[in-house]
């Protein structure tokens, strides 16, 4: 087996000539038109095979969305590894998606244009919203929800899915505008004042939780009697 430093640099090469082959992609199907565009017109305008670009994509859908399936993966190794707790995990898990779309505009932008063109393209991004998804709720569940799904991680994966993409949307209707990543440190801001509560404060199993108690008795009864009740009332008896 070659070096890690021989693995990271093929594992570049792949990133670069996967770039370079969604890019062609992308300005065809701007330029010709999606369904006008074939994987042999992809082939020619790259210099790949068209036996090389099928074996390795598949079909021109998959061209397109190449880097996401790449970025997926990584996402993934990378929660995997991660030693933080599971809520800045998964944080930190969505940052690498958003600058995984914002870092190359030049793919990013008109990919949106023709997602929201055409149905079946559309259908496809919500499969891969709803990977991410599924792979933030599994973080959770199994980090800070004792290994089992749980309604709370669900929730909390699919605010954050919410949140990235509010700020995403607005980023795609216009990538000139600044301070786009303030706007997304604040989105998940929010998603963590949410989620803190369910995930890291008092009160998910009722343990360290202040209770109010209210007694209701009639006047004139005894002393052993009162806390009696109040007893029971405390044990969840009355």
């Amino acid at each position: 087996m070659g070096s890690n430093g021989e693995r990271a640099a093929r594992g570049g090469q792949q990133r670069a000539e996967t770039r370079e082959v969604v890019l062609a992609a992308v300005r065809l199907f701007t330029e010709e038109g999606y369904e006008a565009t074939t994987m042999a017109g992809i082939a020619e305008a790259t210099g790949v095979s068209r036996r090389s670009l099928f074996r390795r994509f598949g079909s021109k859908e998959d061209v397109l969305f190449a880097e996401h399936d790449e970025l997926f993966e990584t996402v993934v190794r990378y929660m995997e590894a991660s030693p933080e707790p599971p809520m800045d995990t998964v944080v930190s898990a969505a940052r690498l998606v958003f600058q995984g779309y914002v870092r190359d505009p030049e793919i990013t932008v008109p990919r949106y244009r023709l997602v929201r063109a055409h149905d079946r393209l559309r259908d496809r991004e919500v499969a891969m919203t709803a990977r991410y998804q599924a792979a933030f709720s599994h973080h959770l569940a199994e980090h800070a929800g004792g290994g089992r799904p749980s309604l709370e991680a669900e929730v909390v994966a699919a605010a954050l899915i919410a949140a990235h993409n509010h700020v995403l949307r607005g980023w795609l209707r216009d990538p000139e505008e600044e301070g786009i990543w303030e706007r997304f440190d604040r989105a998940m801001g929010r998603v963590r004042a949410m989620a803190g509560p369910l995930f890291e404060g008092p009160g998910r199993s009722g343990e360290g939780e202040d209770r109010v108690l209210v007694a209701v008795y009639p006047s004139g009864v005894e002393r052993a009697e009162l806390l009696r009740r109040v007893a029971s009332a405390v044990d969840g008896r009355g």
